[in-house]
Parts: C-alpha cells; sequence; structure tokens
C-alpha cells in the first residue's frame, strides 16, 4: 500500500475523529461534574451517586448498542450518495429510539430498587434509588435525541452537538448546586436534586438536537422531515438485528465494571466512593478512543458504500495504530498525576490511597482498552457484531470476572483483585478484536 495515500487516510480519520472524540468527552462531561460535587460531600452522598450512575449507564449503554446502527447505515449511504436511503434510516431511526426512549424509562424506574435486591448499605441503597428515580424521564428523552445525534455523526457532521453539550454544563453545575445543597425555598436534595438537574440537561439536549436538525439549510437537500413515514417494522427489526449484538457487547463489558461497583457497594462507603472516582476517570479517558472508534465505524462505512477494499485496509490498520499511541500517552498521564487526579475529586483522607492504587491499575490496561474499542468500531463499520459480542462474552465473563473473583478473594487482594480481573478481560478482547479486523480486512495479494 502506498504510504502517502495511507498517511492521507490516516489524517481524514484523525480529522473526523477530533470532533468525535470532544462530543465523547463532553458526554461524559455530566458524569463527571456530578461526581465532582458529590466527592465534597459526605462519603454517602458519593457512593449514592455512583452507584445509581453504574446502574443507569448499564441501561443507557444497552439502548445506545441498538441505536449506533444509525450512524452505520447513515455513513453507508453517504459513502454511496444515496440521499432517499439517508433520508428513509434517518426517519425509521426516529422511530427506533422513540421505542428505545419509552422502554430506557421502564427499565430505568425498575432498576431503582437493584440496590436493596443485592445488599448495599441502606444508606447508600436509599440514595441511589432517589437518584436513579428522578433521572429516569431526562433519560428517555435522551435515547430519543440518538435519533438526530447518530444522522448527524453518520454525516461526519459532530459540531452541533458539541455546541449543544458545551451549553449545557453550566446549566448543570448551577442545576447540581441549587438542588443538592438547597437554596431558599428550594431544600437540598442530596443526590435526588443532582439527578434532577442532570435530567433537565438531557431533556434540554434532545430538544436543542432535533430542531438544529430540523432548521439547519445544510440538511434540507435530504428532506429529512418530508413525508415522515409511518413505523417500517422490516427496518426496524433490521436495525434490532444488527444492533443487539453490539448492545450486548457494550453492557458485557460494562456490566464487567458496574459488578466490579456493586460489589464494592456491599462494602462501605469509603470503598465504594475510591472506586467511583478511578472508575469516573476511566471513564473519562475512554472517551478519547470512543469517540475515534465512532470516527472509524464512519469511515469504514463510507468505504464499504465506496467498494474501496484498499481505503477500508488503511483506514482500519491506521486507526488501531493511532489508538495505541492514544492510549499509551493516557497511561502515562495515570502514572505521573494519579494522586493529582484524585484530589480534583475529593480530598477525603480515607478515600485518597484506594483511588490512587486503582488508577494505577486502571494505567496498566489503557492501550488495550483503546484498541478493544477502536476493533469493535471498525467491525461495527462492515457490519461484523455478532463475533464482537461473542468476544465480549469471552474476555469479561469466562476470563475476566472469574479471575477478578479468584484475585480477590482466594489470593486476597480485595478490590484491586476485582479490577486485575478487569485487565485480564480486556486484553483478552483485544487480542481477538484485532485479529477478527486483520482478518476481515486482508487484501487480495495483487492488491496489498
Amino acid at each position: 500500500m502506498n504510504r502517502t495515500t495511507t498517511f492521507s487516510e490516516l489524517k481524514k480519520t484523525v480529522t473526523l475523529a477530533i470532533p468525535l472524540i470532544f462530543t465523547q468527552l463532553l458526554s461524559h462531561v455530566l458524569p463527571v461534574v456530578d461526581t465532582v460535587m458529590a466527592g465534597r460531600e459526605p462519603p454517602a452522598v458519593l457512593a449514592s451517586v455512583a452507584l445509581g450512575t453504574q446502574i443507569f449507564v448499564l441501561i443507557y449503554l444497552f439502548m445506545i448498542g441498538i441505536a449506533l446502527v444509525i450512524t452505520t447505515q447513515i455513513a453507508r449511504h453517504q459513502g454511496a450518495g444515496d440521499r432517499l436511503r439517508i433520508r428513509r434510516s434517518f426517519q425509521q431511526g426516529v422511530w427506533l429510539t422513540a421505542i428505545l426512549g419509552a422502554l430506557t424509562v421502564v427499565v430505568t424506574l425498575a432498576a431503582a430498587w437493584v440496590p436493596q435486591l443485592i445488599g448495599s448499605a441502606p444508606d447508600i441503597a436509599q440514595g441511589a434509588r432517589a437518584y436513579i428515580l428522578f433521572i429516569a424521564p431526562g433519560a428517555g428523552l435522551f435515547v430519543c435525541s440518538l435519533a438526530a445525534r447518530y444522522f448527524l455523526d453518520g454525516m461526519s457532521h459532530p459540531r452541533t452537538s458539541i455546541l449543544v453539550q458545551l451549553g449545557l454544563i453550566p446549566v448543570n453545575i448551577v442545576g447540581n448546586y441549587v438542588l443538592l445543597k438547597g437554596l431558599g425555598p428550594i431544600p437540598p436534595l442530596g443526590a435526588a436534586g443532582m439527578a434532577i438537574a442532570t435530567s433537565l440537561c438531557h431533556a434540554l439536549y434532545a430538544l436543542a438536537m432535533f430542531h438544529a436538525v430540523w432548521r439547519n439549510p445544510r440538511w434540507r437537500p435530504y428532506r429529512l422531515f418530508y413525508r415522515f413515514a409511518a413505523p417500517d417494522w422490516h427496518a426496524i427489526k433490521t436495525f434490532f438485528r444488527i444492533g443487539l449484538p453490539i448492545a450486548l457487547g457494550l453492557i458485557m463489558e460494562a456490566g464487567l465494571f458496574v459488578t466490579v461497583t456493586l460489589i464494592v457497594s456491599r462494602s462501605d462507603a469509603i470503598f465504594t466512593g475510591a472506586n467511583q472516582i478511578a472508575l469516573n476517570y476511566a471513564g473519562l479517558s475512554f472517551m478519547v478512543p470512543l469517540g475515534l472508534s465512532y470516527a472509524l465505524t464512519v469511515r469504514i462505512g463510507n468505504a464499504r458504500g465506496e467498494q474501496n477494499p484498499v481505503a477500508l485496509r488503511q483506514r482500519a490498520v491506521g486507526g488501531l495504530y493511532l489508538a495505541a499511541i492514544i492510549m499509551a500517552l493516557a497511561a502515562l498521564v495515570i502514572f505521573l498525576f494519579a494522586r493529582f487526579i484524585v484530589g480534583l475529586y475529593t480530598n477525603n483522607a480515607a478515600i485518597t490511597p484506594i483511588a490512587v492504587n486503582i488508577l494505577f491499575i486502571i494505567g496498566i490496561f489503557q492501550l488495550v482498552d483503546g484498541v478493544q474499542v477502536c476493533a469493535a468500531g471498525i467491525l461495527r463499520g462492515l457490519q461484523d457484531t455478532k463475533m464482537p459480542m461473542f468476544y465480549a462474552l469471552i474476555g469479561y465473563w469466562i476470563i475476566g470476572f472469574p479471575c477478578g473473583l479468584l484475585l480477590a478473594y482466594h489470593f486476597g487482594y480485595g478490590i484491586y483483585g476485582l479490577w486485575g480481573g478487569i485487565v485480564a478481560g480486556l486484553t483478552c478482547n483485544a487480542i481477538l478484536g484485532v485479529r477478527r479486523v486483520l482478518r476481515m480486512t486482508q487484501l487480495p495479494t495483487a492488491q496489498a
């Protein structure tokens, strides 16, 4: 393959990836703001927000996994220059996310009683239940907005989402402060208040995103809302068929992290709070390769629509190398500044050393975590979604979780052993994913 062409392909991927990475970082800002502000409160408040957030994220990621198919379809039709199919995919995507949004509300409300059922400490369970109950309505609207967001991502135009999320950060901070601590006639509501503020931001995001898609002259030639089609159950079923393995793969990974959080929540607020701080930062750094993986999904989808196997191979291999380099730098940041990072969240002397130690473990798996999620993004662009799901099952639950339990309870490493199991699971998934990508993008001898 020509090196100049390879560099050109990589440059285009980076150009698309930067705004998508920024979008993902901003999408994680609200949980970070919640955690930072809760970290200045008594440990029980931080632990409640931690547990409530993790349970909600599991539900949210499942819905995202199914909705992500909108991006892959839009990107493929854009590569083929087919405006009619772009409009049809968007309209059926709106119906898809409407269904997912309603399901999100129902499942989130039901999940509010999970902390109590699993035996979390009573004060943590009560706060987490309140957090989940109040975040449910806004969460449903936020999932509905994914049709607009993933249309824009598939069209390589994520700027709108960036601007909207930037505008919502101060809204969330002010809302958290007022509802967490109380102001005037408003009483302090603790974790529930933070959920109300976040839920309001989710609703505003949905309203702004659909308004932007509707009013922006750039999208008028696509006639996205012209003769809005009734639900096409065959198309929606196809979305589910392609998206369900993506969703299951995501929750298998997220489920491992949530399971660790649930196990830790059975101890006390100190360990739960330390675990949440480390997990929150891990999630923040994960947004970088996740944004890159979305860019790779779009770029691979475009190449597939163009029927260009050489570009497909260049974009896939270049993306994996880029992910490895970025996450090696992310690991270095953790190793050098772990204590400083924890200090941004809390000054609690009991929580700090535990969170720092967990961050060191997170630093170890940064590289494989970035590579595995980018491999999944590439396979998503190829509409190869079933094998990554099986890889997630093998890596996280057949290898990772048993290893974590063994290290935690048999060898006595406790919370650090549980995180060691996550390292093992991510490493296995990365190896399997990269192997699959290289095999599926292999060029015929004449083109190599």
